[in-house]
């Protein structure tokens, strides 16, 4: 779709998200995810497997 509106509002025109700055968004996300992994002792090098359950 080229043009999205939600309650009567353009959220999306011309296949672009109107009113978002994404490297602002892509900033936080990336500092949320950093804390949480942080928090949780994950390392994200891409070393971290996730360990099965025991059943």
């Amino acid at each position: 779709m080229d043009t999205v509106l939600v309650a009567g509002r353009v959220v999306k025109r011309d296949g672009v998200l109107v009113g978002v700055d994404l490297p602002a968004l892509r900033s936080r996300l990336l500092a949320s995810r950093n804390r949480i992994a942080e928090a949780a002792g994950i390392p994200l090098d891409g070393t971290w497997r996730p360990r099965p359950e025991a059943q």
